[in-house]
C-alpha cells in the first residue's frame, strides 16, 4: 500500500550530485567517501510524510516506496532546489565584504551568513568578490538512493520520533505515556542548549498535531546538594590513676 500524507516513517538514505556524495544518513557510507561529518550522529531520520520537509522529487516518490526495499532515483533540479537564480549573485568590493563579514576566512567556496541570508562565497578577483545567494544544490541534478526502514506507529515511539525531528538528540532520553500524559525526561544537553527554548515550542506543536496525548510534560533532572554525614561523637571515659604508696619497712 501506498504511504498516506501525516504517516510518520524513519529513512536511511545517500544523496550525490556529479557524482559526489553531499549528505548520507550511513556512517558507512561517509566513511568510504571520505565525507564523515565530525560529531555528526549517523541514524535514519523521521519524516512525516506530506510535510514539504524533503525535496518535491523524493517525498513524491516515497510515498510510492516499500518498506524495506531499497530505491534509486534522479531528480531534475525544478524537483529538487529549483534552478541557478543570476539574481541571487552579487559582487561587491573586498572592503564591503570585510565590514559585513568580519569573520569570513576570504577563500572561494567558503559558507557565510550576510544579513542573515546564507551564502557561499563564488569568485574572489582583484578588489572585488562575488557572492552567490543560490542553494548551494541549486541547479543540480540529484540522485537519492534511500530505504524506508519504518512506519512509526506506537505513542512512545512516535513521540520520540517528533522530538528527535524537531530537536536532533545526540543522547538517548526516556518517552512514557500513561493515560494520555506524555512525560518526556530530556537529554542533559537541553540545561544548556539556548537552541532548546525556540525547539521546545515546535516539538509541543508536532506532538500535539500527531498524537492524541492530552498533556505533555518534560521533566529535568538536577542534583540536588547531598548533606554531610555528622560524624559521630565519641566520649571518652577518664581513666583516674590510682596512687599506690608504698610503706617503707622499718
Amino acid at each position: 500500500m501506498p504511504l498516506k500524507d501525516g504517516e510518520i516513517i524513519t529513512l536511511d538514505y545517500e544523496g550525490r550530485t556529479d557524482g559526489i556524495l553531499f549528505d548520507t544518513t550511513l556512517e558507512k557510507v561517509a566513511k568510504k567517501e571520505d565525507a564523515i561529518v565530525e560529531n555528526r550522529k549517523y541514524s535514519p531520520i523521521t519524516v512525516v510524510i506530506g510535510e514539504g520537509r524533503l525535496v518535491p522529487g523524493l517525498e513524491n516518490n516515497l510515498k510510492q516506496a516499500k518498506i524495506g526495499k531499497a530505491i534509486e532515483i534522479t531528480i531534475a533540479p525544478e524537483e529538487a532546489y529549483g534552478a541557478r537564480d543570476t539574481k541571487l549573485i552579487e559582487t561587491m568590493s573586498v572592503a564591503k565584504f570585510r565590514r559585513v563579514c568580519p569573520d569570513a576566512k576570504g577563500y572561494v567556496g567558503e559558507e557565510i551568513t550576510m544579513d542573515g541570508r546564507p551564502g557561499t562565497l563564488a569568485n574572489v578577483y582583484g578588489s572585488r568578490v562575488r557572492v552567490d545567494f543560490n542553494p548551494p544544490l541549486a541547479g543540480k541534478e540529484l540522485v537519492f538512493k534511500y530505504t524506508v526502514k519504518a512506519i512509526v506507529k506506537k505513542p512512545v515511539d512516535v513521540i520520540h520520533s517528533l522530538f528527535t525531528m524537531e530537536y536532533p538528540a545526540d543522547e538517548d532520553f526516556e518517552v512514557k505515556v500513561e493515560k494520555g500524559v506524555a512525560q518526556i525526561k530530556l537529554p542533559e544537553r537541553t540545561k544548556f542548549d539556548v537552541n532548546w527554548f525556540q525547539a521546545k515550542y515546535r516539538v509541543v506543536a508536532a506532538i500535539r498535531k500527531h498524537t492524541k496525548v492530552t498533556d505533555i510534560e518534560f521533566l529535568e533532572h538536577y542534583e540536588g546538594t547531598k548533606p554531610e554525614k555528622k560524624e559521630k561523637k565519641t566520649t571518652k571515659k577518664k581513666t583516674v590513676k590510682k596512687k599506690t604508696s608504698s610503706k617503707k619497712e622499718k
